[in-house]
This record gives structure tokens, sequence and C-alpha cells, in this order.
């Protein structure tokens, strides 16, 4: 009589009934799949990829070289490491070590558990490594900060095609190597046999927005069309982002409009707090409003956005009505950015009391961050007392930071309290604390200087 596999198969029941012998291991490895690719975590226990393996092996259900690349995907973060390690033992022991998938997945294990070096050595076992191998080990190292290795490498594979290219312009990009990124990108156009892609290309507009590029970012926008791609959200938020960085908050605002229906939080985000920048909190709050109004739920991102703008604005009153929202209307808990922003709010319009108000119910430990903020309202109001309050507290979790330390003489200067000011300043160099010179870059015919 023939089973039916949907009887034989139910991912709610705990006991997963799947001793029958028409069931082989394609339907093992099927279910392994499904739990590893669920957006919700178990309901119990025996409901986890690892169990059902363990089930597997023993009825004795035959392994291929599926299984063990759909359980490694399980395995995702460094405190797993110690399960993935175990998992590895049990391929050598299967003898499926040499297979060419099982190997890739076993780099993309380690390198989402933070292990490159075991990483590496799976790769360097592999007699001819795939181009998935490849791209694997690069992206090992360019998550790892190595750079240098992962460049080594990417110039001795054997071909590329554009995942090895983006893996390597985002390691650049990622690690604040902005313009190596755009040498790179350029030798990828000359060689001319990869064509780029929306993820290349919202990678590249990243390292236009680090650097504040605004004719490589137009180039960048013009190649896009060029190339006949679509402007889809993630290109979209990728050019609101850039020319909002890049001081075209104009293009940004037409990139945004152009979107029509396909704006999502990211790309309402993305918009709302380039307009919070360049400081138009009249146009952030009615596009926050327009954003509700449109049943997009805004998440901590939109409302940081939103509160810049009102810091920016001076708007204590409509600051403070967006931050009791956060919680009330859409269960969103303030971070320390939130808090940081308040205090700012509170501190530029001589409100210090409500800002130590807010510092002292704090559900957390304030950082430089609120420290900060509030030192430098503080110094608005010419409030000697809390600006020695927050210096301390400051040095205390930062030593090195000069900042703090110029402020508060800058303070005592205005306040007329000169012999202070000294000490202050004889206090850093006591402390050997440098202040740290002001940069800044301009772009000149397309060169960033």
């Amino acid at each position: 009589m023939k089973v039916s596999t949907r009887k034989l198969i139910s991912l709610t029941h705990p006991s997963l009934n799947l001793w029958h012998p028409t069931v082989d291991s394609f339907v093992w490895n099927t279910l392994i799949r499904s739990h590893v690719q669920r957006t919700h975590p178990p309901a119990c226990p025996p409901n986890t990829p690892l169990s059902i393996f363990l089930r597997m092996r023993f009825h004795g259900v035959q392994l291929d070289y599926y299984t063990f690349p759909f359980l490694l995907q399980s395995v995702h973060s460094p405190p797993h490491l110690q399960l993935g390690r175990s998992v590895h033992s049990q391929v050598l022991v299967f003898g499926f070590s040499s297979d060419p998938f099982v190997q890739t997945s076993l780099i993309s294990m380690y390198t989402t558990c933070g292990d490159v070096g075991s990483a590496r050595a799976v790769f360097d076992e592999m007699p001819q490594p795939d181009l998935p191998s490849w791209n694997s080990i690069i992206n090992a190292n360019v998550k790892a900060g190595l750079l240098s290795v992962a460049r080594e490498l990417f110039v001795r594979m054997p071909s590329r095609n554009v995942i090895s290219w983006s893996s390597m312009l985002d390691g650049y990009v990622r690690w604040g190597r902005c313009e190596e990124a755009l040498d790179l990108f350029s030798q990828m156009q000359e060689e001319n046999k990869v064509m780029p892609n929306e993820y290349t290309m919202s990678i590249l507009l990243a390292a236009c927005e680090q650097l504040g590029s605004l004719e490589h970012g137009k180039w960048a926008h013009a190649y896009v069309y060029k190339l006949g791609m679509e402007i889809n959200v993630v290109l979209g938020t990728s050019l609101i982002e850039m020319y909002a960085k890049c001081g075209s908050i104009v293009r940004a605002r037409l990139v945004f409009e152009n979107l029509g229906p396909k704006k999502d939080l990211m790309a309402w985000s993305a918009m709302i707090s380039g307009l919070a920048t360049h400081g138009h909190w009249e146009d952030c709050l009615r596009l926050f409003s327009n954003m509700v109004d449109s049943g997009v739920r805004p998440d901590d991102i939109t409302f940081l956005g939103v509160l810049s703008a009102c810091v920016h604005g001076g708007l204590v009153s409509q600051g403070k009505a967006m931050f009791e929202r956060m919680s009330k209307e859409f269960g969103i808990s303030p971070s320390v950015q939130h808090y940081g922003c308040m205090i700012d709010l509170y501190g530029r319009a001589g409100m210090i009391d409500e800002a130590w108000n807010l510092l002292n119910t704090m559900p957390m430990e304030p950082d430089v961050l609120i420290w900060g903020a509030l030192l430098s309202g503080a110094r608005i109001c010419g409030d000697v007392e809390t600006c020695e309050v927050a210096l301390n507290k400051i040095i205390e979790q930062d030593p090195s930071n000069s900042a703090a330390y110029v402020l508060l003489s800058n303070v005592y200067a205005k306040m007329g309290q000169w012999k202070d000011a000294r000490h202050i300043r004889n206090l850093m160099e006591t402390k050997r604390v440098k202040k740290v010179p002001g940069r800044s870059t301009i772009e000149v015919n397309a060169n960033i200087q």
C-alpha cells in the first residue's frame, strides 16, 4: 500500500513519525532543510535540525551529500561553533570530507561562526576549489577584516563572478577603505568580463556615500541607467542615502518620489533621516505622518531620524510627543541613542532639569553619548556644575576623550573663570590627552582631497 508523504510528515507533531521504510534520505533532508529555513523557532526541542539528524541516524537512514550542507546551515553564529565542529567530525566519519558541496558548506559555517582559521584549513585541503569555495573563503577573510589576505586570494582566483567582485568591494567599504573600492570597481570595468548587479551597485553607492563624493555618486547613478537596471527599493534606498549624505537632498527626494508604491520602511527611514540631517524638520515630520498614514509601521531607526529633526528644529513639545509615541503607540523601547536625542533636545533648549530627570529614569546606564549631550547642553546654558559632573563621568568611561576637556575649558573661559580653564588644559597635558585635529575633505574634479 502506498503511504502518503503528507501523512508521514507532520512539522508540528513532536514525535515526527518517520520510521516507515518508504521514508528515505530525500524526505529526511527535506525536513532538515525546512526546519533550517523556518522563520520562527521550533515550538519544542525535538523539532530542531540536529535532533532530526540524530533520529535519521537512529533509524539507519543512508546519508548523502545533501544531508550535511542542509544541517550546517543551522550553525550560523559563534555560540554554535562547537556544534559546528561536531558536525564536521561527522562529515569525516561518514566520508564526505572531499565533497565540494560539503566543503563549501563547512567554509560558510566556520565563517559565520567567526573561525577564519578553520575555514582556511578546509579550503586548503581542497585540491581544486570551485568558484563557490573561492567566494566563501574570500568572504570569510573580508568579514574578519583580513583584506590583504582576501585580496591575495581574489588575485589568485582562476575565474571570478559578480559575487567575487561584490565580496571584495563590500570588504573595502565595510572597513572604511572606500577609495580602494572605487579603484577595484574601475578594474572590474576594465576587465569587462563580469557585469555588476544591483547588489554591486549598492555597494559602490555606499562607497560614494562614505567619501561624500557627489560626482562619483552621480556617475554611479547614471551607470545604473546605462546597465538598464530597474531602480528597485534596494538601489533606491542606497541612492537616497548617498545623495543625502553628499549634500543633494533635492536629488534624494526625487529618487524617493520615483520609487512610488515600492517604498518600504528602509526607503521611508532613509528619506526621513536625510531631511533631518539637512535641517528640513517640517518636511521630515510631514513625511513621517505620510508614512504612518500609508500603513508603514516605523521602527527605531525611523524615530532616530524624527527625533534628530526635532533637535535641529528646537521642537521640544513635538520631540517629547514623538518619544512617547514610540512605546505607547508602536511598542518600541527607546535605546540609548533615543535618550541621547532627547537629552540633547532638552539641553539645547536650556531645560537642564528636564534633561537630568530623563537621564535619571533611563533603564540603562548612561554612556559617553548621554553625558556628552548633557555636557553640550549645559555648556550652552553656562551650567558649570552640570558640566563638571558630565565631564567626570565621560573621563571615567573614556579617559582619552579630548572633546570633553575642551568643552569644559571653553565653559570656564566663557564664564571668566580663567584659572579653572587653565587647570583643565594643564590636566590634559598631565594625562597626555591630545586634542584631535579637525579634518575635512573636498571634491575637486571628482577627486577627493
